[in-house]
């Protein structure tokens, strides 16, 4: 197999050492010329933590010409860069790839738009990526591993086919739809209020705040129980047997300890990372508001956070969001939408 990772940052080096490690011809692709030169000097990308591995010498090329012949692309960006990335991966599209997004907040709807629909192409989407990663030196990522991935295609009923073309070390199991997919993202419920919540704490300590550790008590964990219960109608509206926030965590491998009981859950205590908030609110909070309303949930908690993560960081969250209206799915009924998620029509 030959595989191509879309993305330099902790998430695109883990998966490349773990596709290196499991025998797959593996380049990575960045347009970083600092983290190019960085992992050409390192030679090697090396796994610490629940996995201990130092690939071969890293392949890393800095164009979309580099994705020709592969078999399967891997994309690990952030939510907002997958329209830059849909873009640019279009006129290099080969009939017969597959293109999996790590990771996705529904962002495979929004490649399926920009591709109109191939039906050449095999794509689909996990709700996290395949541990979590932090870069702790040149070439060096410290990552915690996840044990099963939430994962489909769009359109649904090509998943099965999907999971067979992705590498057995990458632990995918079937889910009924993408947004089932991305609105099990566990980051959308404990990052985003939680975030605004302690955000004068944050702000006191320049950011030098632990959100898992310091950040959460009591009644903000209620408070984050009450925004994962409309997650959960959201996707029960949507025909999805949804899982509540704590079940969700079990399902990959993590445990609800880890939010609900002080410590360290990477063993690292860095800063607080502002994308907690400027990506999981316009990409994940908007989602959930945007198909809430779709199928006639109300979500007046998302709907507060929304409006004020827009306020405290200056910035229209709702103008730049992931909505209904962005993925193609405006207007849309519960069944119709549901048929479309599954066969890919509108009908």
């Amino acid at each position: 197999m030959r595989a191509v990772v879309v993305g330099g940052g902790a998430i695109g080096c883990a998966a490349t050492a773990l596709l290196a490690a499991q025998g797959v011809d593996v380049v990575l692709l960045t347009r970083s010329a600092e983290r190019r030169q960085e992992l050409r000097m390192a030679q090697r990308i090396e796994l610490r933590g629940d996995v201990t591995a130092s690939g071969g010498p890293v392949r890393v090329e800095g164009t979309f010409e580099a994705t020709a012949g592969a078999d399967v692309i891997f994309v690990c960006v952030q939510s907002a860069g997958h329209e830059a990335v849909a873009a640019s991966l279009a006129p290099h599209l080969q009939s017969g790839q597959a293109v999996l997004i790590f990771s996705g907040l529904a962002g495979s709807l929004l490649f399926a738009r920009a591709w109109r629909h191939r039906p050449d192409i095999l794509l689909g989407e996990t709700a996290t990526p395949p541990c979590s990663a932090r870069l702790v030196g040149p070439g060096v990522v410290q990552v915690r591993m996840r044990t099963r991935l939430r994962a489909a295609a769009f359109p649904a009923c090509r998943t099965v086919e999907l999971l067979a073309r992705v590498p057995a070390g990458i632990p995918l199991h079937p889910a009924i739809h993408v947004l089932d997919v991305a609105l099990h993202h566990p980051n959308l419920i404990v990052h985003p209020l939680p975030m605004l919540l302690n955000y004068a704490a944050i702000e006191r300590t320049d950011g030098a705040l632990s959100l898992m550790n310091e950040g959460m008590t009591a009644r903000i964990v209620a408070a984050m129980d009450a925004h994962d219960a409309e997650r959960v109608a959201v996707l029960r509206a949507l025909g999805v047997d949804a899982l509540p926030l704590d079940a969700v965590y079990r399902e990959f491998g993590g445990s609800p300890e880890v939010y609900r009981q002080p410590g360290e859950p990477m063993g690292i205590r860095d800063r607080i990372h502002w994308r907690y908030v400027d990506e999981d609110v316009p990409y994940g909070i908007v989602l959930i508001a945007s198909v809430g309303r779709l199928v006639d949930v109300p979500t007046p908690i998302s709907d507060a956070v929304i409006t004020l993560a827009s306020v405290v960081r200056g910035v229209d969250f709702w103008a730049q969001g992931r909505t209904a209206e962005r993925l193609g799915l405006a207007g849309l009924s519960a069944g119709r939408l549901r048929t479309y998620l599954v066969e890919g029509t509108m009908a």
